[in-house]
């Protein structure tokens, strides 16, 4: 029973953390020591949580005993808490390596404890059993994304915030049509008795749109095709909030597609999937094109995330062990090395002065330690063992030549090279450039900023070569969720099939 309250952790602490918050708005340090504390203890407890996990049983809590489908139902499984500790620690990191010299102004118009109050729907739509409280967990994200991208006043992040609110809005109303269509057909919200509901349900076209829904709506989270509102929204944030956005946001949109598609809509699977197939190939179609066409470091780094995504769902379509298990494993990486992408460019776009690779130039004499840290997470987004991009690819690569997707097979190595070349041309431009390129003057980097990027550097590290751990764990999480039996046994024992 303790070990199952302990769920709550991790979203009662940033939730509470974020309210105490609002008291220390003139103090600086006081909100950084606290903030950072509590967010060390809770990646802690989200390991811990994560390996008991791995070792035991799926931990459920079901508020005030109410047994689903009735009552509210949360679960940690190896799927939800793998994503849970990977976000505690990109926040962690993010929050450690600061916001710079407005730093007091952030911090009056309470940025910390927005950021907090993010994480808490970031973990609460990981951590919940039932899709309407999926919505709630999406909507408490996105109303605290809202109030970060407006921040600045600025026209561009006005302009960015319009297209991104519209395109959530929009889908969050589709969400809701699909849940009261569910519920009104079903009659049940719960996940394990979703699975077994549809199933007996012999509904297969109903379901089949229901499904259509739910990737649409998922897609556009994730930037799945619909992905105009991404490379405006991240340019226009500055180097910490772009980091945290391209860290969480579009990886809860890849969660619940593995989550709903893989558990939920597999009946139809040559409508359904199929259909997820050839967006994840248009996806990273566009992340190339967007990555080869912009002189703009933070425009690039904003295409490479559009780019991992089809990279995941094309894992997620192929709709078997080797796929899913991918998918999620690359997906944890993702949110890492992304993070650290956005800190990196974000710093070169501070000490330069300007937002064109082309227009740096010098820096191996200036900051050879941040080329060295660009070099490693290059090689790691282009998938070159043993960085953690490697066994992602490598499993998703066979889970679609199993399902017969040779296309997408083929334009994801031929998308995963030309991401890594844009960032080598990108590299060496900065650091080897050309004669009568501008030299960038030597400029003091705080060194907790440059802990936090060495941090998230030795994170891909480890990812990479403890990847055996890792993929054991997204094996299980792939498991339970490609077998409902699984999942229905350890979560809802009680309801029996009809």
């Amino acid at each position: 029973m303790l070990m199952n309250n302990l769920l709550l952790i991790p979203l009662l602490l940033p939730l509470v953390t974020g309210l105490v918050l609002f008291f220390f708005k003139e103090r600086l340090m006081v909100t950084r020591r606290i903030a950072i504390t509590v967010q060390v203890i809770n990646t802690l407890i989200s390991v811990y949580l994560l390996v008991y996990v791995y070792q035991h049983n799926p931990l459920v809590i079901n508020f005030g005993d109410w047994q689903p489908p009735f009552g509210i139902q949360f679960v940690g499984d190896t799927l939800g808490l793998f994503f849970v500790m990977i976000a505690n620690l990109v926040v962690t990191v993010v929050i450690f390596f600061g916001f710079g010299k407005r730093e007091h102004l952030a911090n009056r118009y309470f940025l910390p404890s927005f950021i907090l109050f993010m994480l808490t729907g970031v973990a609460g739509s990981f951590l919940t059993a039932d899709i309407f409280n999926l919505y709630v967990m999406f909507e408490i994200m996105l109303i605290s994304s809202f109030v970060l991208l407006t921040l600045g006043r600025t026209l561009e992040q006005l302009r960015a915030s319009v297209i991104y609110v519209v395109m959530n809005v929009v889908s969050s109303w589709f969400f809701l049509i699909g849940i009261a269509y569910l519920y009104g057909t079903l009659g049940t919200l719960n996940f394990g008795h979703l699975s077994m509901r549809i199933t007996e349900s012999n509904q297969p076209p109903a379901m089949t749109m229901v499904a259509i829904i739910m990737i649409f709506v998922f897609g556009g989270k994730a930037a799945l095709v619909m992905f105009m509102w991404l490379p405006k929204a991240y340019a226009a944030l500055n180097t910490e909030l772009a980091a945290l956005f391209a860290g969480l946001m579009t990886k809860v949109g890849v969660y619940a597609l593995i989550r709903v598609m893989v558990l939920l809509f597999d009946q139809q699977p040559d409508v359904t999937h199929q259909l997820m197939y050839y967006m994840a190939i248009i996806t990273m179609i566009i992340g190339a094109i967007g990555v080869l066409g912009y002189e703009d470091v933070k425009k690039i780094a904003a295409y490479q995330v559009i780019l991992s995504i089809g990279f995941s769902v094309l894992g997620i379509s192929a709709l078997n062990e080797a796929g899913i298990t991918g998918a999620i494993f690359y997906a944890g990486h993702d949110m890492i090395i992304k993070t650290l992408l956005f800190l990196v460019m974000g710093v070169f776009v501070v000490i330069c002065q300007t937002r064109s690779y082309k227009e740096m130039g010098g820096l191996i004499h200036t900051h050879p330690s941040l080329g060295i840290v660009l070099f490693i997470l290059t090689l790691s987004i282009g998938g070159v063992p043993p960085f953690s991009g490697f066994p992602g690819k490598l499993l998703i690569i066979q889970g679609a030549l199993a399902q017969g997707y040779v296309a997408g097979v083929v334009v994801m190595i031929i998308t995963s090279l030309i991401a890594m070349y844009s960032l080598l041309r990108v590299f060496f431009y900065m650091y080897f450039g050309r004669e009568g390129m501008p030299v960038v003057q030597k400029q003091t980097i705080l060194p907790h900023k440059i802990a936090a990027m060495l941090l998230l550097t030795i994170a891909t590290i480890v990812m990479g070569f403890g990847a055996e751990w890792f993929l054991d764990i997204a094996h299980q999480a792939a498991e339970m969720n490609l077998n409902p039996g699984d999942y229905q046994e350890a979560v809802v024992p009680h309801l029996e099939v009809d």
